[in-house]
């Protein structure tokens, strides 16, 4: 069993360094062992909500922990490094050092391992077979960016949603919340399709129409069928409510203290494994392991950062329209092991004007 250390990356590295040892350029398929392994991740990426429930607590937290590791390697570093770790460990020592393994560093030791050709064509013709990539097994999401929402989504004159429940809004004030967050991105399983569309990883292009040059540098990369795209999330739920469409941006590590002080007056930074976040009236929140959200940006920042068309859209949000604050909980910070996801909650209108620029 490997130790959990503060830091698992380099645990994990020597593992998929070892896979990599039998692999060359003349492989064609897994040994006996190593196909039995790579299926029993399969079976964990299609397992849904109410399956892994009936694990006993300690079994069902490792396994949503390695599950999701699972989803974020294979979105983030491609099929080879996926297919290393399904056949390097174990689903349990994946989930045990889960919250302490840094994709970036992954990255770093894969960008410098030579590569045997037998392992891409392996990686490429299982995942294939498995329909790895496919909606249906990483996340139960739409991987395209596409123009029909309007059609779902009945639109009156002034462009509100039909039906609108007046639900009061919450009155949890501006700040720093630590737990473990629900996002609205590509790391929350919590809905099924029926219940909301999600649409994902837009176009170098298309963010360029959005966003200015420095945020579009600040949002991670991803790769999908052999091209570079823009890991942004937009959720559009089926039920009408308060939150009209959801809008989730990957930040890079390297962009995260200037982003954090651009928009909540805040410090954030790493220190032996443990993040310090430093907000503008002196408070100090440390954590090692839960994830940490900021909450409160006002106006004139989201003006800044985001531009006047993202401005305008949260602005049309209905949660905005009832908020009474000057800084809105329509923008959130979540800061994670890997960096960080910046989430916007959007009017309808705005979000479907978006979503067709992000998608071109």
């Amino acid at each position: 069993m490997p130790s959990l250390s503060k830091d698992s990356s380099d645990w994990l590295i020597g593992k998929l360094q070892n896979a990599v040892k039998t692999f060359d350029d003349s492989t064609t398929s897994l040994l006996q062992g190593q196909q039995k392994a790579f299926d029993l991740c399969c079976e964990l990426l299609r397992s849904d909500a109410q399956t892994v429930e009936t694990k006993s607590k300690s079994t069902r937290s490792l396994r949503l922990r390695a599950r999701q590791l699972l989803k974020d390697v294979f979105q983030s570093l491609g099929a080879e490094v996926f297919l290393l770790c399904t056949v390097g460990t174990t689903v349990t020592n994946l989930g045990e050092n889960a919250l302490h393994i840094r994709l970036s560093k992954i990255q770093i030791w894969w960008d410098s391992t030579s590569r045997p050709r037998g392992l891409a064509t392996v990686a490429k013709q299982l995942c294939e077979a498995e329909a790895i990539g496919s909606s249906a097994v990483l996340s139960r999401k739409r991987q395209c960016w596409e123009g029909q929402l309007s059609k779902r989504l009945q639109i009156e004159p002034d462009g509100l949603p039909q039906n609108v429940h007046h639900t009061p809004a919450q009155g949890s004030g501006a700040g720093v919340q630590q737990e473990n967050p629900k996002i609205p991105s590509i790391h929350s399983n919590q809905s099924t399709a029926q219940e909301q569309l999600v649409l994902e990883n837009a176009s170098l292009q298309g963010i360029e129409k959005v966003f200015d040059g420095k945020l579009c540098n600040a949002i991670r990369r991803v790769t999908v069928d052999g091209e570079s795209k823009a890991a942004i999330t937009m959720v559009f739920p089926s039920w009408v409510g308060l939150v009209d469409c959801l809008m989730s941006l990957d930040i890079c590590e390297r962009d995260i203290s200037q982003l954090a002080m651009a928009l909540f007056h805040a410090e954030v930074k790493w220190v032996q494994h443990i993040l310090h976040v430093v907000l503008e009236n002196g408070m100090t929140l440390t954590t090692e392991t839960s994830e940490v959200i900021l909450k409160g940006v006002e106006d004139d920042a989201i003006n800044k950062v985001f531009g006047p068309e993202i401005h305008g859209a949260i602005n049309e949000c209905l949660v905005r329209r009832r908020e009474t604050r000057r800084a809105t909980e329509c923008v959130s910070m979540i800061f994670t092991k890997n960096g960080a996801f910046i989430s916007l909650s959007l009017g309808i209108r705005a979000g479907l004007q978006i979503q067709n620029k992000l998608c071109t």
